[in-house]
């Protein structure tokens, strides 16, 4: 699985490499994230821009599977998109959207149709290679314990564009990687300026179907334990909004803020491994724009 996923990244980096490597041009990500907190001008232009900087950000535990969880904690901020004549690459900075791999198929003076071949975003797997029925109820609890995956999925993705200010965006993704079902978010963003400083709010509704739910958060009669008795979730709903702001501190440095409260569905929140009925997220960052 870590084999599989680091060749992931490495396809994604070459990608990334390649197409900033073919122009300098500046131009705005397709992402929601990127869009509402920048602007939608020029969204159809050959070009992109990469950030690289360090951040800090604070998180609530939600899962007792997280069990190298820390409340603050620094990070590197590596972040940037690039199009060129419709394909692009979007790896965009504590995007909820993961990273993207795609085709820009469509597009009007409102509105924007994109294929995604890859959409990449962490998830939760089951050790492969062990049959929990062989197992005592001890050892299907460190078995249930899980590890960190990965849901590499396929779609498409439609956003909509008003007076450079608004932006709606509705995607729709079914991983192919490791069959864990259908993912799909519907989001309505806002930006608007106050002298130098940026702000953005975006509230978002996340769609998450009955597969992928089991897959995350679902235990079989096999796997259960005491601890962790057996759940089968339905598919379920998921809302969220966030407030962010970003200040140029020079021609290549910008700093940027952000908080984000998403409410949990019933159907995560009655789940053994779950901790909390909402996450709450905080980040701040410095970064240098190329």
């Amino acid at each position: 699985m870590i084999k599989h996923l680091l060749n992931l990244f490495r396809l994604i980096s070459l990608i990334f490499a390649l197409f900033l490597a073919l122009s300098p041009a500046i131009v705005n990500a397709s992402d929601i994230a990127s869009s509402v907190a920048g602007g939608v001008d020029n969204r159809l232009a050959n070009g992109g821009y990469f950030e690289l900087g360090a951040s800090l950000y604070g998180v609530n535990k939600v899962d007792i599977r997280q069990t190298e969880h820390q409340t603050i904690q620094p990070s590197l901020l590596i972040s940037g998109m690039y199009q060129y004549k419709g394909l692009f690459v979007e790896m965009v900075h504590q995007s909820q959207d993961g990273i993207n791999l795609g085709y820009n198929f469509w597009n009007s003076e409102n509105w924007s149709l994109d294929l995604l071949a890859a959409n990449l975003k962490s998830s939760w797997s089951r050790p492969e290679g062990i049959d929990p029925a062989a197992l005592n109820e001890a050892e299907r609890n460190i078995y249930l314990m899980s590890e960190e995956s990965i849901f590499v999925g396929a779609g498409l993705r439609a956003t909509r564009y008003w007076d450079d200010h608004y932006v709606f965006q509705y995607r729709i993704v079914s991983d192919y990687y490791d069959g864990q079902g259908i993912q799909s978010s519907a989001r309505l963003g806002k930006s608007w300026q106050v002298r130098n400083w940026n702000f953005h709010t975006l509230a978002s509704v996340e769609y998450s179907s009955a597969t992928l739910n089991q897959y995350l958060f679902g235990i079989s009669s096999e796997e259960a334990t005491e601890l962790f008795p057996q759940y089968k979730p339905s598919s379920s709903f998921n809302y969220g909004i966030e407030l962010g702001v970003a200040y140029p501190i020079s021609e290549s440095f910008v700093f940027r803020a952000m908080y984000r409260v998403n409410v949990l569905a019933d159907e995560v929140t009655d789940s053994p491994f779950n901790e909390s009925g909402y996450v709450s997220f905080f980040n701040a960052s410095i970064s240098y724009v190329f």
